[in-house]
Order: C-alpha cells, then sequence, then structure tokens
C-alpha cells in the first residue's frame, strides 16, 4: 500500500486544486463545515482567495490567500501531532523504529521553528510556506503559559500514542495490513469528487478493515464527527473492496488515552451519503459561475464563530 505522503501542515490546507467555474466540486468535510459555519467564509476559501498565490496577484488578493493559510493554536498542536505520528508510522514501514523521546523532541523543535516564523510574520512574505497562527496576524493576547501548554499538550499526545495497546498492535502487524496512513484519497459521488485523508485505515487481526482517527482536542459525548467517519468509511468500501459488515471506526482521543468505537452500518453511511448529496448540491447553487460577488455570500450572524475566522478583518468583524 501506498503509505508516503506531504507532511500535515502542507498537505491539510490545500486538499485539492480551486475547480474553475463549471466544473464539478471537489467536496471534504472540511469544506462542507466551512460552508455551514458562514457563506461570506466559505466564498473568500474556496473562491475570493483563488490565484492570491500568483507573483502578481493584486494586494487585497494575496490578503485573503495569505489570510487562508492561518490557522489557531490548537489547530496547530494537531497538526504537528499527526505530523509526527505519520513520521513514526512510515518510518517503521520502511524498517526504522522511531523511540517516542526522539518524536517528542522533534515536534518540539518544529513547534518552536513555526512559533519564531508565525511571530516574526513570515507567513506574509511567504504565505503557505511559512507557519502563520490566527493569534499572531490578529495580534490576540495570549499569555506564555497558554503557548507552554500547547507545547506539553503536543508531548502528552505523542506519549499517549506510543503506550496504546492499539498502536503496539498496528506496529507489530505486517505490512500488508496497513491500507493507508495520512494518504489522500477520493471517490466519486453525484458527480462531483469527494476527498478523504483518514488517520490510518488497517486490517485488524480479525479481518475487518477498521478506520483509526487520531483526536487531540477534548473527549466526551457530543465530540464525534459523525459525518467525517462515516465519509471514510464511504471511501473504504471502494479504495479496499471492504465488507459493509466487518467495517468499523475507533476515535482515539490523545490527551486522555480514551477510545471511542464508532458503529459504521448501514444507516449510518446511507446519511452520510444523503448529506454529502445535500451539500453538493448547495455548493453547486453558489458556485461562481457569473459575475457575483462577496455580498452574494451572507455573513453568519452568529459572532461567537467569527472569533476563530482567519478573515475577520476583511469581512469587517476584526
Amino acid at each position: 500500500p501506498r503509505l508516503a505522503g506531504r507532511g500535515v501542515m502542507s498537505g491539510q490546507l490545500s486538499l485539492w486544486p480551486g475547480e474553475e467555474p463549471g466544473e464539478r466540486i471537489h467536496w471534504s468535510v472540511t469544506r462542507h463545515r466551512a460552508l455551514e459555519s458562514c457563506e461570506r467564509r466559505y466564498y473568500y476559501q474556496y473562491y475570493g482567495s483563488r490565484g492570491g498565490g500568483q507573483a502578481d496577484a493584486v494586494p487585497a488578493l494575496r490578503e485573503l490567500y495569505m489570510l487562508k493559510q492561518l490557522r489557531t493554536r490548537f489547530m496547530w498542536v494537531g497538526e504537528i501531532v499527526h505530523e509526527m505520528i505519520e513520521l513514526m508510522l512510515t518510518s517503521l514501514h520502511r524498517g526504522v523504529r522511531v523511540p517516542v523521546d526522539a518524536l517528542i523532541e522533534r515536534g518540539t523543535r518544529r513547534m518552536r521553528a513555526q512559533y519564531a516564523e508565525s511571530v516574526q510574520r513570515l507567513y506574509r512574505l511567504r504565505p503557505g510556506q511559512a507557519c502563520g497562527l490566527i493569534e499572531h496576524e490578529y495580534d490576540e493576547a495570549i499569555a506564555p503559559e497558554d503557548w507552554s501548554s500547547r507545547r506539553d499538550a503536543m508531548q502528552q499526545c505523542l506519549h499517549t500514542f506510543a503506550g496504546l495497546p492499539l498502536v503496539q498492535a498496528i506496529l507489530a502487524a505486517p505490512a500488508w495490513r496497513w491500507l493507508a496512513v495520512e494518504t489522500l484519497g477520493s471517490f466519486e459521488l453525484d458527480g462531483a469528487r469527494i476527498v478523504a485523508k483518514p488517520d490510518l485505515v488497517w486490517r485488524s487481526d480479525d479481518d475487518a478493515v477498521e478506520i483509526i482517527d487520531w483526536k487531540t482536542g477534548a473527549s466526551g459525548p457530543g465530540v464525534i464527527d459523525e459525518l467525517q467517519v462515516a465519509v471514510y468509511g464511504l471511501h473504504a468500501l471502494r479504495a479496499w473492496g471492504a465488507d459493509p459488515e466487518r467495517l468499523r471506526a475507533r476515535l482515539v482521543f490523545l490527551g486522555s488515552g480514551l477510545e471511542s468505537p464508532y458503529a459504521l452500518d448501514a444507516h449510518a453511511l446511507a446519511r452520510a451519503d444523503d448529506s454529502i448529496k445535500a451539500s453538493v448540491m448547495r455548493m453547486r447553487s453558489l458556485a461562481l459561475d457569473g459575475p457575483r460577488g462577496e455580498d452574494a455570500f451572507a455573513r453568519t450572524e452568529d459572532l461567537g464563530r467569527c472569533r476563530h475566522c482567519p478573515f475577520r478583518r476583511p469581512c469587517g468583524r476584526a
């Protein structure tokens, strides 16, 4: 199986090239959530920033492109943890075992380097290449202890990961049982390209196809993104011919070590199928196939959602 891939910091931010007007929709849960959150943010992310990475882009367009690349400090921790886990797993697949202490040291160095990039605003000169955090762009007053706690959270997640019995079972499994590690995939549905990038997929000892989703945030009831997990399931049916009766998912909360199994039954997959089709239909209705601008995309009325939005300055809600 193809296990190698781009690092998380780059791969998560741009899962596909922006489609041109009239082309098929490239759908993902991330894009769906952006649209659900705020149409204006969706416009900036998927249409208004298009072409802003070109050398001759006008300042306003380049600004939107730069803002599109920013993430919060919480997202940043998750990306570093996922990147270090991917490094450990793919290294082992090549026969090289990386000790967890070495992984933590590498993750800590990476966080320090990326923090320095962000606090110096290097992302404004090299958007999409240098790390940029929303908190620095908007001069948010974040206490030094909060930044230290982000580092501590990263280290705790990696310690937890290394000690999980599940991880030991995966590491002991023969290579042919590993189906995907942070591997970008897609499938067709209702004329759209559905993009999925599961954290890990493997054939467990009982020959079930199991989807593993590493979580670095809070654990407990209500935090499971059922649509995301089900989309991974729909992808597994097509990519690896998974038997629907032997398909399951497991969410692993690395902050606490708690695990939450999730049943990918026929009802869950059918609900996801319907949700995707409805979302694609809405995206098509908003596709820019004519002279429409940002005013055609409504701003959310929930101002609480603006707090972590990278586009609040051009939107007028900074």
